[in-house]
């Protein structure tokens, strides 16, 4: 037995450089450690589809158990995880030095108006320009007097219909982005973040 763990361990020691120790790789269980300004170096380049994976996944494990510790369905409003980590970047850019899991409990903190407490209901939103985006039914009331803080005359009602879309539509133009009817990471980012 003695001898099989000194030959694992030599073998082990032969394919350990000091080089590869500088590298560290991204994958499902560190993440969280990484600092912002090395995961949107990672989300943003072209490739390293298995690290951003890994920052998906996480996140999902993530969000998943904060929303089981505080007895939620769920902490995002859409069904989309990729649009969590997408928000999660915005919050990033304020503070590239933080970590990513600190980023990430921001964000959540602030999509607590959003947070699932009831309803599994799921509504599919279907844009005109062809994109598809799952919402919870509870978190339309609370995307309505968002939309209302910011000047909408609509009411906030529960239902997703032709005003909350249009809403959306004009917020999306007037601040350069695709004319979405839907909401997405980044409108929940700009509904969410801290007055400046």
């Amino acid at each position: 037995m003695r001898l099989s763990l000194t030959s694992a361990t030599i073998f082990l020691l032969s394919i350990w450089s000091p080089a590869a120790a500088q590298e560290t790789i991204v994958n499902v269980r560190n993440a969280g450690h990484f600092s912002c300004e090395s995961m949107l170096s990672v989300v943003n380049a072209q490739g390293n589809e298995v690290e951003k994976t890994a920052f998906l996944q996480w996140t999902a494990a993530y969000a998943t158990a904060a929303a089981r510790s505080n007895g939620l369905i769920d902490i995002f409003p859409i069904g989309d995880t990729w649009e969590l980590v997408s928000m999660v970047t915005f919050v990033c850019r304020e503070s590239p030095q933080v970590s990513y899991e600190t980023a990430l409990l921001t964000t959540i903190s602030r999509l607590r108006p959003y947070w699932i407490r009831v309803s599994p209901e799921v509504l599919t939103l279907n844009d005109p320009l062809e994109r598809t985006v799952q919402y919870y039914v509870e978190a339309v009331k609370p995307l309505q007097e968002a939309l209302i803080r910011y000047g909408a005359i609509m009411p906030a009602d529960g239902v997703y219909g032709n005003q909350t879309g249009n809403m959306i539509r004009e917020m999306n133009i007037v601040r350069g982005s695709a004319a979405w009817m839907t909401p997405d990471g980044e409108f929940l980012y700009q509904l969410t973040r801290p007055s400046q």
